[in-house]
């Protein structure tokens, strides 16, 4: 097996420090609430400003394009979690909740947000330029429920964390008929910075209160009033995807909106979970029941839309990092790694460790480290080929840069080879054999040049038929060991990979010309310093030169409402 990365020092003095950590976050909850008490009765204001000129110029540019207020006997619930975050997620909700208020032909719109209205004064500003006024506080409206609240959720946490064992476990847990593991199990991957989890510990139980609590909460929230939708940034984490969640399991509908991706769910139970990749894979499997007319253009625009993404002509952050560098010729490859021409060239495709490994409705491994040890180990043992480990591009964002090298150099492994840094991902066309992934898009992309794809987990393009998608853990072990004899796909294969990619770019919104790379990149902090007022100024330059109903968002969320 290869090296286990360290997760840090577990001495009594690192876990005092974590216990601290708890200890200050149960304060600041505290802290919130009594500031909430002198914000209502205006004895104390908070005089952080910083954003209040860029916002102010959005507000501007926002009501130039005639948003008003509306109402109606059906309500449309907004996820406003992220909204003080960026102006991205802000923008996105309260466009697609406009989209779908006039469809519907009037409705109520009712932002909410988690904690206190004190903490949400700039998003307040900017949802009301587009005539959303009502706002759920979930901290305010369940204010005197707190200790309760609070005890029931310690209380159901012990009893879940009592049967815990492994931490293929917490992957399988539910409160009442609705699966939270995975949401939990991704939570603490990303609260912890660690890569796997290796025991059942207080990071787990912590996340368990905190999920309980969520579910109490929105329960609540669903009994008390009746939404026709649900508008969500996310469907992962508890926070997030727990709401999406308990609204589906009180039939409200969910429309999903990403920066780039749209997605609708209208019902959950064991095999169908609100995830990113199932609701993409649900909009494929629909629109593919198109004629023979119609699926020909699909694979003409398909081949022109990936020639465009293999020359990083995207507008989208991590395709520009995996589509640029060095294209290599296969034996300029084969030479770099210093192994005898004609040999077969397998290419392991990583991801992000703490990146939301289950967002999909299932997957092998316990997450990707789990993952990539398993293949690496795999990949060691098989035959008559080498394998290239190309670390994930927005690794180093994450700070998991090396991860993956020591993985690989732990393995000591002759016909195992880190791939060359400036290695462009368009090179595997003609240097791939096989490609092994989890979800990567790039298992599409080189399907639909006939290169054959193993999966480890269910991405949005699996179950079509042009990939190798096996069942359990030990089929997965055997098929890449014996990888060297998987053929290219059949032209039918590719065929219908390229009407999969095709439906995929019609769909996606790689494109905005409102919320554009240079808008997510200020946001996120990625290749740039993180800057609210340049993401503001950004975006409220594109929304002066672009009328936002002419958005793939608002067609897509408008045909949703009129059409369920």
């Amino acid at each position: 097996m290869a090296e286990q990365i360290p997760l840090g020092d577990t001495s009594s003095a690192n876990s005092m420090s974590k216990t601290f950590q708890y200890l200050f976050k149960a304060y600041r909850v505290f802290s919130r609430v009594v500031l909430e008490l002198l914000f209502l009765l205006r004895l104390w204001t908070p005089s952080d400003k910083s954003h209040a000129a860029a916002v102010r110029r959005f507000v501007d540019a926002n009501n130039e394009h005639g948003w008003s207020y509306s109402s109606g006997n059906s309500k449309v619930l907004v996820e406003g979690h992220l909204a003080e975050y960026g102006p991205n997620y802000m923008f996105r909700t309260a466009l697609a909740a406009k989209a779908v208020e006039q469809a519907m032909g009037g409705a109520e719109v009712v932002v909410v947000v988690d904690g206190f209205s004190y903490q949400w004064r700039t998003a307040h500003e900017c949802y009301r330029s587009f005539g959303i006024g009502n706002w759920i506080y979930l901290g305010r409206r369940f204010i005197l429920l707190v200790p309760l609240l609070f005890v029931l959720s310690l209380f159901r946490a012990l009893l879940s964390f009592a049967q815990l064992r492994t931490p293929r476990d917490v992957i399988e847990l539910r409160h009442g008929s609705i699966k939270v593991g995975d949401l939990i199990y991704d939570q603490v991957l990303r609260s912890t910075k660690s890569p796997t989890i290796q025991s059942v510990g207080f990071p787990i139980f912590f996340n368990l209160v905190r999920s309980w609590y969520y579910y109490h909460q929105y329960e609540l929230l669903f009994r008390m009033s009746r939404f026709a939708f649900y508008i969500a940034t996310h469907t992962a984490y508890p926070q997030y995807g727990l709401l999406c969640r308990v609204a589906l399991a009180h039939g409200v509908k969910v429309l999903e909106t990403t920066d780039i991706q749209m997605s609708l769910y209208s019902k959950i139970d064991r095999n169908n979970l609100p995830t990113y990749h199932q609701g993409i894979h649900d909009s494929i499997k629909k629109s593919l029941d198109a004629d023979g007319a119609e699926l020909t253009h699909l694979e003409d625009a398909a081949r022109k839309n990936l020639e465009k993404r293999f020359n990083s002509e995207l507008d989208q952050i991590d395709a520009m990092k995996a589509y640029s560098g060095k294209v290599y010729a296969r034996q300029e490859l084969l030479a770099e790694l210093g192994v005898p021409p004609g040999t077969k060239i397998g290419f392991v495709l990583s991801h992000v460790f703490v990146d939301s490994p289950h967002l999909s409705s299932s997957m092998l491994h316990n997450d990707y480290h789990h993952w990539l040890v398993s293949t690496i180990d795999c990949c060691a043992k098989s035959e008559g080929m080498v394998w290239v480990i190309k670390p994930h591009p927005s690794s180093a964002l994450y700070g998991e840069q090396g991860m993956v090298e020591s993985l690989v150099k732990g393995a000591q492994a002759r016909n195992l080879f880190i791939c060359p840094a400036d290695l462009n991902t368009r090179s595997l066309a003609t240097c791939a054999d096989v490609v092994v992934t989890v979800h990567g898009t790039a298992g599409l992309e080189f399907s639909c040049l006939g290169i054959p794809v193993i999966l480890a987990g269910s991405p949005f393009y699996a179950g079509f038929g042009f990939t190798h998608e096996p069942p359990s853990q030990d089929g997965y072990e055997e098929i890449v060991k014996t990888a060297v004899s998987l053929e290219p796909l059949s032209s039918e294969q590719v065929k219908i990979a390229l009407r999969v990619f095709g439906v995929w770019e019609s769909v996606f919104d790689w494109n905005n010309p409102i919320i554009t790379s240079e808008v997510q990149a200020s946001v996120w902090g990625n290749g740039t310093e993180r800057d609210l007022n340049r993401a503001f100024d950004i975006l409220t330059g594109n929304l002066k030169r672009t009328d936002p109903r002419q958005l793939k968002l608002w067609e897509f969320a408008s045909s949703v409402a009129r059409h369920e």
